[in-house]
């Protein structure tokens, strides 16, 4: 499944440092913030949250939640290019279905260190790991599928 197929299509236009603007009324029909295991707050995609909770329930279950570090969490909805760069294509965080964790330990392009069970946990229920990439991006895990 195509990601606007899944959330949707937004009109956006770039505004200054890499970022865009997006229409103010798909942002409030669909980016909501909430109180999420092990995370806190965070403000996502409305269909990507019980997933995203859903999953982070299970890392705390499983007994490996100290592996995620709240206070290196970088985000999820965050409008802009991939790296900011207005060359590139749109960020999946521009539609709040990605989320960058442990992000201090985790910067892109240096070898990943996130726990692998928190990683197999991520990838059971719908998300990708960015630190399997050519350029690795340990930090980032976002959304591929529904379970």
């Amino acid at each position: 499944m195509m990601v606007k197929e899944a959330f949707g299509e937004f009109a956006a236009r770039p505004v200054a440092g890499g970022a865009i603007q997006i229409d103010p009324a798909w942002q409030r029909d669909n980016i909501v913030t909430a109180s999420i295991p092990l995370l806190g707050r965070v403000t996502c995609h409305r269909f990507l949250l019980p997933q995203l909770r859903d999953a982070l329930q299970a890392v705390r279950t499983a007994g490996i939640g100290s592996e995620l570090d709240r206070s290196q969490f970088a985000g999820c909805f965050n409008a802009r290019f991939i790296g900011r760069d207005p060359d590139a294509r749109l960020s999946h965080h521009s539609w709040g279905i990605a989320v960058d964790v442990n992000a201090l330990e985790n910067p892109t392009g240096v070898r990943p260190r996130l726990d692998a069970d928190v990683v197999e946990t991520f990838e059971r229920y719908g998300f990708t790991w960015g630190g399997r990439w050519l350029v690795p991006d340990g930090m980032h895990v976002e959304w591929v599928r529904f379970p």
